[in-house]
């Protein structure tokens, strides 16, 4: 009798710390892509201790709302990465994931977001001892 009353309790409280989570994003902390339609330049980007705007020069940028992120370089090729927002520690951040050598490498971060307008998206690397910040504009 003991056996089966104890049984049936791990089973009762095996059975409560279930939950059905389909409808539920919070296995995913992404959110929906806000809209950073068309495209955007680097208007400024700082790099641990210099100015490095400069390499980003010809370079335009999309932010697709499918998550895609697209680099137009100077020569005319592209390159595709990813992007996303996302929830983190109260504030919201931006993802870039994107391959490739300088100066696109530069852009693989969990920027913080510090402005979002319909113009301007200005960006910090989360990581304070890093001291980078990129400014994008759209054109």
């Amino acid at each position: 009798m003991k056996q089966t009353i104890l049984f049936s309790l791990i089973v009762l409280l095996g059975l409560s710390a279930c939950s059905n989570s389909s409808d539920d994003n919070s296995n995913n902390p992404s959110i929906p892509n806000s809209d950073l339609s068309g495209n955007w330049k680097v208007t400024y980007f700082w790099d641990k201790d210099k100015d490095e705007t400069s390499d980003f020069n010809g370079y335009t940028f999309e932010f697709k709302s499918d998550g895609t992120f697209v680099a137009h370089l100077p020569g005319g090729s592209t390159q595709t990465g990813t992007w996303g927002e996302r929830p983190d520690d109260g504030v919201t951040k931006l993802d870039i994931v994107i391959p490739g050598a300088k100066p696109l490498d530069d852009l693989n971060e969990d920027w913080v977001i510090l402005e979002k307008t319909d113009t301007s998206l200005k960006l910090r690397d989360d990581n304070t001892t890093q001291l980078e910040e990129i400014h994008f504009s759209r054109q």
